[in-house]
């Protein structure tokens, strides 16, 4: 009896798996028009670890942008409705901006290994930092 328990207890936890909880958006927010964000693929495979990503000031005016590299909320498309990915560790990040002159870029990269459980699950995915959405992307 004591093996079949064990047994019965390495099946469950051998059916316990990580994975990146998905929350929904509480207010969808006006995104900038005069700032935008570009990561460097259009498709990323699961084997993945690292998403880089440029910030463009396309407007006639410096803009203040999150200066922190860690200010960012990855998102995914789950039946035509954007969801926030949770993170497996406390995601916070400090308030100082960075002013970002007209016609300038930041770049920057998210170490995914960081941040969430790998390999993320396939599917359409697109990075918010404050008030500006990237290009969609694909995780396949």
């Amino acid at each position: 009896i004591a093996i079949l328990f064990l047994l019965m207890v390495l099946f469950l936890l051998s059916g316990c798996q990580k994975s990146n909880k998905l929350f929904e958006i509480d207010n969808q927010v006006k995104f900038s028009e005069s700032l935008k964000l570009v990561t460097e693929k259009e498709e990323y495979s699961e084997k993945d670890s690292v998403i880089r990503y440029t910030i463009i000031n396309t407007g006639d005016f410096e803009q203040c942008i999150a200066g922190d590299d860690d200010c960012f909320s990855l998102e995914k498309l789950v039946d035509g409705e954007w969801k926030r990915v949770g993170t497996k560790i406390e995601h916070a990040w400090n308030s100082l901006g960075l002013i970002l002159p007209s016609g300038e870029t930041e770049e920057r990269e998210i170490k995914l290994d960081k941040y969430f459980h790998l390999p993320l699950e396939k599917g359409e995915y697109r990075i918010t930092v404050e008030y500006i959405a990237s290009n969609t992307f694909k995780i396949s």
